[in-house]
């Protein structure tokens, strides 16, 4: 399944891990390049009660989601960054602001300096930097059943074909929510970070909001978990998350709590209303 760009480390070993368990869901998948010139990886993700933990990637970084507050935890530095609504509302405020400054600056220029600067800002592709330009439009977004059907892990999935600006940019096979062991409570947890984050994005205008959103609304477009997701390039598919492990199993109460002894950093746009978990 293919999840927002997130990095990941190792669960915290020690006795804090025994503490009070509950039932969750774990799912595992790999990715890698079709061509063979890099190595697999495998992402790890914890489901319990609206709140998230992936690990994977580098192995440095853990994403932790609860209580409606994004956390991002890096292991090399014993240090983290927390987004709750009120941090999102300020961080939205403020891309806003710098959004109108932006436009302003842009209107005066001459039209040499204006291609120049669109040209530079293209280059930082699709997100927050291309959204903030002015007139920035999210690439036209399509959804279509291409009545293709794939077993991935034991569980027959639907193969929908994604189109971005009428290219082909993907290929998401959908499990339905009940065949997968958590299903459900997957799609509400992303459900709720894109919530969480709207605040935040919604300032961006459309492509910082389908950013955030997109994962749970292509979840409910597709009407499932994507468990297999493959990217396109002029038409060729050139790599593949596949889920590959998702069982139901009690996940450690610790596992989403901020560790003893990490600080955490400021945030780029700021700080309002994150709450510290330490």
């Amino acid at each position: 399944m293919r999840i927002p760009q997130l990095t990941l480390a190792a669960l915290l070993a020690g006795p804090a891990l025994c503490a009070t368990a509950q039932a969750g869901v774990y799912l595992e998948s790999v990715d890698k390049k079709l061509d063979g010139s890099q190595a697999p990886t495998t992402s790890k993700l914890w489901f319990d009660d609206g709140r998230m933990r992936t690990e994977g990637r580098n192995e440095q970084q853990v994403v932790l989601f609860k209580d409606q507050t994004l956390y991002t935890l890096d292991s090399k530095t014993k240090s983290y960054l927390a987004i709750d609504k009120a941090t999102a509302e300020r961080m939205g405020a403020q891309a806003a602001a710098m959004k109108k400054q932006m436009e302003a600056r842009m209107a005066a220029m001459s039209p040499e300096q204006r291609k120049r600067m669109e040209e530079m800002m293209a280059k930082v592709g699709k997100g927050a930097g291309a959204a903030m330009l002015p007139g920035a439009k999210e690439p036209q977004r399509v959804l279509k059943n291409s009545g293709r059907t794939e077993t991935v892990a034991g569980i027959k999935c639907t193969v929908w074909e994604v189109f971005e600006d009428g290219a082909k940019d993907q290929e998401m096979c959908a499990a339905p929510a009940g065949s997968l062991p958590g299903g459900d409570e997957v799609v509400k947890t992303f459900r709720a970070i894109g919530e969480a984050m709207k605040s935040f994005t919604a300032n961006l205008g459309n492509s910082g909001s389908e950013l955030s959103n997109r994962p749970w609304r292509d979840m409910e477009t597709i009407h499932g978990v994507p468990i297999l997701t493959r990217q396109f390039d002029d038409g060729k598919a050139t790599s593949e998350m596949r889920l590959t492990v998702v069982r139901k199993e009690s996940v450690p109460a610790a596992s989403f709590e901020i560790p003893a002894g990490y600080t955490r950093k400021t945030l780029p746009f700021g700080q309002a209303g994150a709450r510290d978990a330490d």
